[in-house]
């Protein structure tokens, strides 16, 4: 009967010895699942804030290019409406006059005026003509201004955006 319980301490201590072992592996396995885990965390956490960073550059890059655009296109809108003053001034002092096909108003006026009694010519007709004139190059000044202001930025969104 020794030889039996000799035989199963014996077996209970192999046992024992064996689930101490794979114990001691799966701590070791743990271990490093672990460590793998924790590095690819890191990896993903450093990418996430590359990720963030580039999209802010980008970001504040579109927002550099919307702010140029509008305020070339203030300036653009201040000078089309310069230009225009400019031109109307000019009208009026007689230093430029309009082509044929903008003078119709001048050729009907005039055959009114020869008929008309006295030959008097209706109060303020240059200048409405002149004011016309001025609205017409302030309207298509600002339009240009405008299509130049989103033209540069779509261009500088496109940059910032690398495409």
């Amino acid at each position: 009967m020794t030889k039996v319980m000799l035989y199963l301490a014996l077996v209970a201590a192999i046992f024992g010895a064996g689930y101490y072992v794979a114990h001691l592996v799966g701590e070791r396995d743990l271990a490093a699942a672990t460590s793998a885990w924790d590095k690819t965390r890191a990896d993903l956490a450093d990418k996430r804030a590359n990720a963030e960073e580039a999209q802010r550059r980008a970001e504040q890059g579109q927002a550099e290019a919307i702010l140029k655009a509008a305020e070339n296109y203030e300036k653009g809108k201040a000078d089309a409406k310069q230009d225009a003053d400019n031109t109307v001034a000019a009208m009026r002092a007689g230093n430029i006059r309009l082509r044929d096909q903008w003078a119709t108003c001048q050729v009907t006026t005039a055959a009114a005026v020869s008929a008309s009694a006295g030959g008097q010519r209706a109060d303020g007709e240059d200048r409405l003509r002149a004011d016309g004139v001025g609205r017409i190059l302030r309207a298509v000044g600002q339009c240009q201004a405008q299509r130049d202001a989103l033209q540069e930025a779509l261009i500088g969104e496109r940059a910032a955006l690398g495409q």
